[in-house]
């Protein structure tokens, strides 16, 4: 514990030792990686350290924000529950929940901000503040900026004792519990105030109820979650904040999960790679649905599937994208906001995403294989409509497996023949055989299949391995390392102790690291169409976790496990990409991150209890 005096007393007021005061940038802006998450399963918002909401998209993941100071620090909007006198502050979650609370502490008293985005009908992010001690002046400045900052500065005007601000569409933001948009207010111990800011409806009249309530829904989600038997408190408490977060980036009225958060926060501080990934990519989504099952959650599997059984017999799977908005539209034109000025200055914002027109053939095998997994974990024969996807995801493959694609990484520099989704291909057709051999389907050109699968193995084993580089390659004849590769054994593609997997392991550890984390690829020997750099990639140094546990190496795959989640936040939150030197960068919180972090801590844990494709006999099928 340290301690701060007490201005009017003298006396010594003792502090928690993780307490710290946020230091914003000169420009205004609070570092990724400091920010808390909310969610209601249908929209999100951020949380800086210093009690300033800023970020919020209203009604959805994917509309136009209500707050982004996080994207423009001037013009973007936020609304900030600040103390006016220095403090220090520190933050948890309440057990088990995405419900925030945020402790200051000041010379003069403590004061506690709880935080959430109601789970009720009604859309309302809620703010409920209790003085615990001595008496705390706050300035609590509500100042929405609608349609991404577009609409300027809101215009308020009184209605039966709410504050009332017109947005786009005919839509209102309606604000409960302040007089003016800005207030300075001084509570003494034992004290409360609420505030709420409602989406065309005031928010929950009663917060204390709703806040028990928003409590409830969290905890009667996550009190069955499994996490891992032999590892650390810690990990597990990693474990169980990771399934909560994942949870919360699903959109409920769909099933669809978002890839993250936000849109727009850099890879690189000042560089243009800044993309929007509110969206669903069926690949995330495949690896989000195997941690859910490790951690022993079913249904969201199932409601993932069923929307994208939807989309694909609505479309034709023939012509199923690789990413689509979450309510299975397939429109997500690219468009650059030219007036968020970006965070700390990162230029372009964009919204929407090109890769949606993109080929990535990986993306064939990672659905298959969910489809797969279900099948093994529900025990229930595959229904003949998720088998009819089935098929035409095979037939899909074997037309396009030998075409140049865009890959995993959404490269921008043109189409490759890039190894891991040639892999994938062999995936999507070995899953396939294996769903027809378990169910007895026999519907389908099972012998042309299994031809084709064993043909794509062994064009990867000719063309993909470079003996002189000791290691699969990022694409035919590129003679570069791609951390994508790291999960060939994973997917059952090569035995876990194939000397060209274990080689292909230690090249990524000794060439694609830099102070331990890896790089997805090399920038300097790939061709992906943007400037400015990058920071390292977590998935792929969780990645590198589990593929040095699958060689035997698990002492040095616990030990970098534990050295990458020392960099997650304080309430375990972690971004896409981490600076060498650990600063958190890219959208937050990114589902591939803490999908990766759960799926190693059940891959080190004693009982390694996660479901394992990595041992697949492809002979079996």
């Amino acid at each position: 514990m340290t301690a701060t005096q007490d201005e009017k007393t003298g006396t010594l007021r003792s502090l928690p030792a993780q307490a710290r005061r946020l230091e914003r940038s000169a420009d205004g802006y609070a570092p990724i990686g400091d920010y808390g998450f909310l969610s209601d399963c249908r929209s999100s918002a951020l949380v800086a350290s210093d009690g300033s909401i800023d970020w919020l998209c209203w009604p959805r993941f994917d509309s136009p924000s209500v707050f982004a100071k996080i994207l423009d620090a001037d013009e973007g909007g936020a609304f900030a529950v600040t103390p006016t006198a220095p403090y220090t502050v520190e933050r948890s979650y309440v057990p088990r929940t995405n419900v925030l609370e945020t402790t200051f502490y000041t010379a003069s008293g403590v004061v506690r901000v709880s935080d959430w985005l109601h789970t009720g009908a009604r859309q309302a992010i809620c703010r409920l503040v209790e003085c615990l001690e001595g008496e705390v002046e706050l300035a609590v400045v509500c100042d929405p900026r609608p349609s991404y900052a577009l609409a300027g500065e809101a215009v308020w005007e009184e209605r039966l004792g709410y504050l009332v601000c017109q947005t786009d569409g005919g839509n209102q933001l309606i604000l409960d519990g302040m007089e003016a948009p800005r207030e300075t207010v001084a509570l003494a111990a034992g004290e409360r105030k609420t505030v709420s800011l409602g989406w065309n409806r005031p928010g929950p009249s009663d917060l204390f109820a709703a806040r028990e309530r928003a409590i409830r829904f969290w905890q009667d989600w996550a009190n069955d979650v499994v996490v891992p038997d032999g590892v650390s408190a810690e990990i597990a408490a990693h474990v169980a904040r990771s399934a909560l977060t994942l949870k919360g980036l699903q959109y409920e009225p769909s099933g669809a999960f978002v890839a993250a958060a936000t849109t727009s926060l850099p890879e690189e501080i000042g560089g243009t790679r800044n993309w929007d990934y509110r969206y669903s990519w069926l690949r995330d989504s495949t690896f989000t649905l195997y941690a859910l099952r490790a951690v022993g959650k079913m249904d969201e599997a199932q409601s993932w599937l069923d929307w994208v059984n939807e989309i694909a017999f609505a479309e034709d799977s023939l012509d199923l994208q690789i990413v689509y908005g979450i309510d299975g539209s397939p429109d997500l034109a690219e468009a650059e906001l030219s007036h968020l000025a970006g965070h700390r200055g990162s230029r372009p914002v964009r919204v929407g995403n090109g890769a949606a027109d993109q080929r990535q053939l990986d993306v064939y095998g990672e659905l298959a294989d969910s489809i797969w997994l279900a099948r093994c974990k529900s025990g229930m024969p595959l229904h003949r409509t998720r088998w009819e996807l089935v098929k035409r995801l095979a037939e899909r493959t074997i037309a396009e497996w030998q075409l140049p694609d865009e890959g995993i990484w959404e490269v921008r520099g043109g189409a490759r023949h890039f190894v891991y989704s040639k892999v994938m291909c062999w995936v999507a057709l070995d899953r396939a055989l294996r769903l027809a051999r378990k169910d007895g389907y026999t519907d389908a050109p099972l012998e042309r299949w299994r031809a084709e699968r064993d043909a794509i193995k062994a064009d990867v084993m000719a063309h993909g391995y470079d003996e002189q580089l000791g290691a699969f390659t990022q694409a035919y004849g590129s003679g570069t390392l791609d951390a994508a590769n790291l999960l060939l054994a994973q997917v059952g593609f090569v035995s876990r102790r194939d000397r060209r997997f274990v080689s292909t392991v230690r090249a990524v550890q000794r060439d694609l690291t830099r102070n331990g984390l890896v790089d997805r690829y090399r920038r300097d020997a790939t061709r992906d169409g943007c400037d400015h750099g990058e920071g390292t990639f977590t998935i792929c140094t969780f990645w590198l976790c589990l593929a040095l546990q699958q060689i035997g190496a698990r002492e040095e795959a616990l030990a970098l496990f534990e050295q990458t989640l020392a960099h997650a936040n304080d309430l375990g939150l972690l971004s896409e990409e981490l600076s060498p030197d650990g600063e958190q960068l890219g959208n937050f919180p990114q589902a591939f991150t803490h999908i990766a972090l759960i799926v190693c801590a059940f891959a080190l844990s004693e009982s390694a209890a996660v479901e394992k494709p990595l041992r697949l006999d492809s002979a079996a099928a």
